[in-house]
């Protein structure tokens, strides 16, 4: 019989790898009442929908008046290096359980949609760096587009983003199975956002890249004059094992697939 005595390398990797395991734990935990939350709200605001009658008009009202940032805060020199982006894990991990909850496994293909939803963050201004700590889900639409649809609730977004001292940096919808890229109605609607901020990002996700080697998403800026765009360099922000994140997604199904209970959370 053969016995392996562990030696200091062994009990350091164990140690990692418990010590990553319970950060992830952490995470899940964290991360699922915001969540559940976030989406079920998202949902209420769908039911509570009432098209105005003109929505590009009163789009483009609403955006002017509420979504503009402080320049006072953060002025935008005429040169400077380009604006490198930071995004919260748990930012992400909310995108993402957005675009699953419209385009999951248990949903025929035919049915999924594009989700949309507002991203919030703040500047440092030092480093040229743009840190996205939130995301606010706001509405899905059909297989290949998506739009804010009732601009209540964007108002109420903005009010809450600039409770915690954040400004609407960008946007972000999903691709659900055909890839990160920007459409000409995506460039159209980017164009609104970098009308009133020159920086503002567009985020895209698939969510079926998602498979522990990718992320599965692309941050994006456009060129308003050519209407080409280009991408964006950016991290995640927080610890977070690539590898580990469609076990992290797994783990939230319940949230994700709209289910009433889910753990402790009762929907009613």
């Amino acid at each position: 019989m053969v016995i392996h005595v562990m030696d200091d390398y062994d009990r350091h990797d164990e140690a990692e790898d418990i010590r990553r395991r319970m950060e992830e734990i952490k995470i899940k935990r964290e991360l699922l009442e915001e969540i559940y939350e976030s989406l079920k709200e998202e949902e209420k605001d769908k039911k509570n929908y009432n098209k105005p009658d003109d929505p590009e008009k009163e789009a483009e009202k609403l955006v002017e008046e509420f979504i503009t940032p402080d320049y006072n805060k953060y002025p935008i020199e005429p040169k400077k290096p380009k604006m490198k982006v930071l995004l919260a894990v748990q930012a992400y991990l909310k995108i993402a359980s957005h675009a699953l909850k419209y385009a999951h496994e248990k949903i025929p293909r035919s049915q999924w949609v594009e989700v949309i939803g507002l991203l919030a963050g703040r500047l440092n201004e030092g480093d040229s760096l743009l840190v996205v700590e939130d995301a606010y889900p706001m509405g899905h639409g059909n297989a290949v587009y998506a739009e804010i649809k009732d601009y209540k609730n964007y108002v109420r977004a903005w009010k809450e983003i600039k409770k915690n001292k954040q400004f609407i940096c960008g946007w972000y919808h999903s691709h659900p199975s055909y890839g990160c890229f920007m459409s000409n109605e995506d460039i159209g609607t980017q164009a609104r956002y970098q009308k009133l901020w020159e920086d503002a990002i567009a985020l895209v996700i698939d969510p079926y890249r998602i498979d522990g080697s990718s992320l599965g998403f692309e941050i994006y800026r456009a060129n308003l004059n050519t209407r080409k765009w280009r991408s964006v360099p950016n991290k995640i922000k927080g610890s977070i094992d690539m590898r580990m994140v469609p076990e992290i997604l797994n783990f939230m199904n319940p949230i994700i697939e709209g289910k009433a209970i889910y753990l402790e959370y009762d929907e009613e």
